[in-house]
């Protein structure tokens, strides 16, 4: 079988009909984080290793919250000229069905900057077999290393993550179908060859290793298509572009979007995308502090990271601001960026993003060093993790924040409230963002108008189209889309720069910790 006969590349799909989310995004890997094996720490349960690929720490400990997970070496030993290569593999059994046939690997992970191969042999493999277990009926490939050098390329700002390295959280996902009805058991692999990295920091790290169920190839078609409304008509309209998939249940909408229903919620570009699936939890770590101030000494889930709610007018996201991805070991005692002597704590914020963003004639966009004020400190938008967005420069003093960002663009405020400056990479979206089309979604502004991520079309970045050119609030227009902003990565303003709509007043303030409260530890905040 030609493989690419059975991979459905999410570059060239759009929905013309409802997905069937009512199992669409279901995990089905059973230790998709790479937990050890009970009783023993070095082997993570349920995986099989060969050659280069090991498992171990992500990282310093003291400096990232990284955990453990899967490590390819590219680099050769001194003196050798051997080729590295290794793999990582899983099993998943009892998949045969005569209607769920389609599938995505998917796995996060984070190349150094010296990781290497040659002829691109960085791979996803599925691999199939019948109920007998005998020798796979047939496998399929993806190879990963062109998408690794095209992130380098386009997503390295300069100077950032001195200490930490450029390398950073990235999304590789590889769609495929099983060939046959008989098909019941996948053994999913992540491997490399021909390795051929130098040095130090030339490592390839697997966090997440995942496969879900997906909608068949009936609910798609070609991406020149417009969503057609016979489509959006099975769909319940929520206001502006928000809609909710009933998926052949009651047309009552729910009272609020969580963890358990929010693959239903879906918005309307030139597509029907999810924004905030796989977004909506996070953990609050040993060492953040909580709420109400005390340090956390034992990691627990917080499904309800983010909940949705809708009004006539707008859009309500309530938040605990937790990240939902590593960052940085905050406070930077060992200074692997700058010092920062701030924690991570986490809020109780309530957005409110209007439904239908009106664009404001009086807007002003900011100067270098946000002179004038174009924005405020502290939040101007959020993304569809409940982590906010801030302007370029840190709070106390007009300076350029952005080199001293962890790997996922963040770090926390002077409040312990963690925030991005700029393209916020580790933000999770269904679809996978690798220049092949344009950006998903992934936040809003707090005038309403979304924020996409960084390209315009095939292999083309919005801050560089000569088509449709971005202006300097880092905003265009599409007849798809309509108004939208664009993040930069590399190039001020990053996110956004200025309000292009009308600032929804109830934004400006948020339930936390405010200036001259008691903070971590009892410190008075600065």
């Amino acid at each position: 079988m030609n493989a690419p006969s059975v991979i459905y590349r999410i570059a060239s799909i759009i929905f013309s009909a409802p997905m069937l989310l009512s199992w669409a995004h279901a995990a089905l890997v059973s230790n998709p984080r790479f937990t050890p094996e009970p009783g023993d720490s070095n082997r993570p349960q349920g995986y099989l290793l060969t050659g280069d690929a090991v498992y171990g720490q992500l990282g310093e400990p003291h400096l990232e919250y990284s955990g453990k997970g899967i490590r390819f070496l590219s680099s050769a030993t001194e003196g050798s000229s051997k080729q590295r290569s290794g793999m990582v593999s899983t099993e998943v059994s009892n998949v045969a069905t005569t209607s769920h046939r389609w599938f995505k690997l998917q796995i996060r992970a984070l190349a150094q900057s010296n990781f290497s191969v040659e002829m691109e042999d960085l791979f996803l493999q599925v691999e199939f077999f019948g109920a007998k277990r005998s020798d796979p009926l047939d496998r399929i490939k993806r190879r990963l290393f062109s998408q690794v050098r095209q992130e380098r390329k386009d997503l390295r700002d300069p100077g950032t993550n001195r200490s930490l390295g450029t390398g950073t959280w990235r999304t590789y996902e590889m769609e495929f179908r099983t060939p046959f009805p008989q098909i019941n058991t996948l053994r999913l692999s992540a491997g490399f060859s021909h390795g051929n990295g130098t040095g130090e920091n030339a490592e390839f790290w697997i966090r997440e290793f995942n496969l879900q169920a997906i909608a068949p190839p009936g609910h798609f078609r070609a991406k020149e298509a417009i969503v057609s409304q016979r489509a959006l008509q099975s769909l319940v309209p929520l206001g502006g572009r928000w809609y909710y998939d009933p998926s052949h249940l009651s047309r009552r909408v729910p009272k609020r979007f969580d963890h358990t229903n929010v693959n239903r919620l879906l918005y309307l570009s030139d597509r029907l995308e999810a924004p905030f699936v796989d977004n909506t939890s996070a953990w609050l770590r040993d060492g953040y502090y909580d709420a109400s101030g005390t340090l956390v000494k034992q990691a627990r889930h917080v499904p309800d990271n983010v909940t949705v709610t809708f009004t006539k007018d707008h859009l309500i996201l309530q938040s605990h601001n937790l990240p939902n991805h590593p960052t940085a070991y905050f406070p930077d005692f060992w200074r692997s960026l700058d010092g920062n002597p701030n924690h991570i704590q986490e809020m109780a914020s309530t957005w409110h993003l209007p439904l239908s963003p009106k664009s404001n004639p009086g807007r002003v966009a900011m100067t270098p060093g946000n002179a004038n004020n174009a924005l405020p400190g502290g939040p101007i938008g959020v993304a569809v993790n409940g982590v906010v967005f801030f302007n370029p420069y840190d709070m106390e003093r007009n300076e350029d924040a952005v080199w001293r960002l962890d790997r996922c663009c963040g770090h926390p405020a002077p409040n312990s409230q963690y925030h991005y400056h700029k393209y916020p990479v580790c933000v999770k979206s269904p679809w996978a963002d690798n220049g092949e089309r344009h950006s998903p979604l992934i936040g809003f502004a707090f005038d309403g108008f979304p924020i996409y991520g960084p390209y315009e079309d095939t292999n083309i970045m919005a801050k560089n189209s000569a088509t449709n050119p971005l202006n300097e609030f880092n905003v265009h227009f599409d007849d798809s889309r309509g108004w939208h902003y664009h993040v930069t990565p590399g190039s001020f303003p990053h996110i956004i720069g200025g309000y292009w709509g009308t600032l929804d007043t109830k934004n400006r303030r948020t339930r936390g910790p405010r200036s001259g409260q008691q903070g971590p530890r009892g410190r008075r905040r600065r």
